[in-house]
């Protein structure tokens, strides 16, 4: 019962958008370059509240999100980490062991629940963490650069246990039946530029294994560099990451980074355009269809994702949420 109400409010959406396909055909005209010029593809994320992390709650969040919104594919949170490890002297690094075969079990749950229920019509994204997210999630940044110098082999054992584990996640992923992932990176920000070669030694090589698993035989993946952690001053380190899609930061060495700039520099289609704490936050209904309209006039002619450059909060306005994706689609006029 489920799935049918979710095929038949994908089919009345695509109605009103007058295109005659459902989102799963829309993303793949997107990706062949066949999609209709004045249909520009949209999403935006969020995280959903904490009663909503796990089980059907969750499942039914992320559902009833993108078909409340109207967005173009369904993006599946990462809610599950290894939990806090407290590191006061190196033999501490110890208590991070190999995790589980089936510690990914709930999520892997969610991704299954979602899929069978959106799969058919929409294209499905579970989120993949990196090693090096999860292990600054559990021992905290500061704690990774203090051992980098010091103590380098015991972070790159702790990695070594995230990337296996997360290789075993995505080829899970894969046998559910998705059809990509979204695939955050941090490390590369200018505070870590302290310590000789971290980047290259303990962010780089973990990403690209994990993130060669994720593109392999799957269509749709988006590489998001993720300004979370901190700002950047180039982005040239990561011209060398996989996916078809790049969601970018919107300000790089203190100046902006647009769309444009973003497609020049990795020379495939962006994501983003809309800062998530501004207008699509602070804005009006009225103030989003403009900017949404600047955009797009902006950019004819070319291929992107109308998004914003990170997850939005989760008190965004629905309204103006639904503003730009309507006007992305090309549905939405000023409000009088």
């Amino acid at each position: 019962m489920k799935k049918l109400f979710f095929i038949l409010l994908c089919i009345t959406t695509l109605v009103q958008a007058q295109i005659p396909t459902n989102k799963r055909e829309v993303m793949q005209q997107f990706l062949d370059g066949t999609l209709d010029k004045s249909y520009i593809p949209c999403a935006f994320f969020m995280h959903f509240g904490k009663d909503a992390k796990v089980g059907d709650n969750a499942i039914n969040a992320h559902l009833r999100y993108f078909l409340s919104t109207g967005m173009d594919f369904v993006k599946i949170q990462f809610e599950q980490g290894y939990g806090r490890v407290r590191i006061e002297k190196a033999e501490d690094w110890d208590l991070i062991k190999p995790l589980p075969a089936d510690f990914f079990k709930p999520t892997l749950d969610i991704v299954k629940g979602i899929y069978d229920i959106a799969g058919t019509n929409a294209m499905v994204l579970p989120t993949v963490y990196s090693p090096f997210q999860m292990l600054i999630q559990s021992v905290g940044a500061k704690t990774v650069v203090a051992y980098a110098t010091k103590e380098p082999e015991r972070i790159k054992r702790a990695l070594e246990y995230f990337t296996e584990a997360l290789i075993g996640y995505v080829k899970a992923c894969k046998e559910i039946g998705v059809d990509g992932f979204y695939t955050p990176t941090q490390g590369g920000e200018q505070k870590f530029y302290g310590t000789a070669d971290f980047f290259e030694t303990f962010v780089k090589p973990y990403d690209l294994r994990v993130m060669k698993e994720c593109n392999t035989n799957t269509k749709l993946n988006i590489l998001h560099i993720c300004d979370y952690e901190g700002s950047y001053d180039d982005l040239t380190r990561f011209i060398s990451y996989p996916g078809q899609i790049v969601n970018a930061p919107i300000e790089v060495n203190g100046k902006p980074f647009s769309l444009q700039d973003c497609e020049r520099l990795f020379k495939r289609p962006v994501m983003g355009g809309l800062y998530r704490k501004g207008t699509i936050l602070e804005g009006t209904v009225n103030e989003v269809i403009q900017e949404v309209n600047t955009l797009k006039h902006d950019l004819i002619g070319k291929r992107f994702i109308l998004g914003a450059d990170c997850t939005i909060l989760p008190k965004t306005p629905m309204d103006n949420v639904r503003a730009a994706i309507q006007t992305s689609h090309h549905l939405s006029l000023i409000h009088i």
